[in-house]
């Protein structure tokens, strides 16, 4: 799984690790990881799946439809892989946050209900968790802001909610915002994640 790596300003033990949308690469969040957090290390995953030469995290059977093993097996691959870069550079990742657009997202969401990475939370933009697979039994410690367009017809509204349901049975807190957008990223976003992370941040004070 090909990534990049920018180390932080002033040694700072802050980290975003970002996840880009179906054809995107791993600079496509850039501007979104300044605005949240200008000083952090960043680690940018790029998808290894290719889906008619766009690049996801996951294969799908149809627009509508994830392929589930496909969604399980590269779960658990970049689970690993964001595991052993933190080894490689001295990444504390429970003072990391997810940020993941659109199809990024939903991988984000998906390695938060499955996996121990023991990340302080995620920002999720536009995401569409169709999956039944969660299997963490809690989630006490995450904080997750999840952004969502009234316009947005590829991850609804109503898709932003489900997924705040099932992260808040685990026990995270959770909020939605909603945009008057469709599916791109806008400026509004940017402003909620910067004001969610400040949040978030002071949890990871006092850590």
């Amino acid at each position: 799984m090909e990534h990049l790596f920018i180390k932080g300003k002033n040694g700072s033990d802050r980290t975003l690790i970002l996840f880009h949308g179906t054809g995107g690469r791993e600079t496509d969040l850039l501007e979104v990881a300044t605005m949240v957090n200008g000083s952090a290390n960043v680690l940018a995953l790029r998808g290894a799946v290719d889906e008619n030469g766009q690049t996801r995290y996951f294969k799908r059977i149809s627009f509508h439809e994830y392929d589930q093993e496909s969604l399980k097996e590269e779960g658990r691959r970049t689970a690993s892989k964001i595991e052993e870069l933190a080894s490689v550079y001295g990444l504390d990742l429970s003072k990391a946050v997810y940020i993941g657009y659109s199809n990024g997202a939903n991988m984000a969401a998906y390695l938060m209900l499955n996996h121990e990475i023991p990340v302080a939370g995620g920002l999720f933009l536009h995401p569409a968790y169709r999956s039944e697979l969660i299997r963490k039994d809690i989630l006490l410690e995450n904080s997750v802001l999840i952004t969502a367009g009234a316009r947005d017809m590829m991850a609804t509204a109503g898709e932003a909610y489900e997924l705040k349901k099932h992260l808040e049975l685990k026990g995270a807190s959770v909020e939605v915002k909603l945009t008057d957008g469709g599916h791109e990223i806008v400026s509004e976003e940017l402003m909620e994640g910067h004001v969610w992370y400040l949040k978030v941040e002071n949890m990871m004070d006092d850590l």
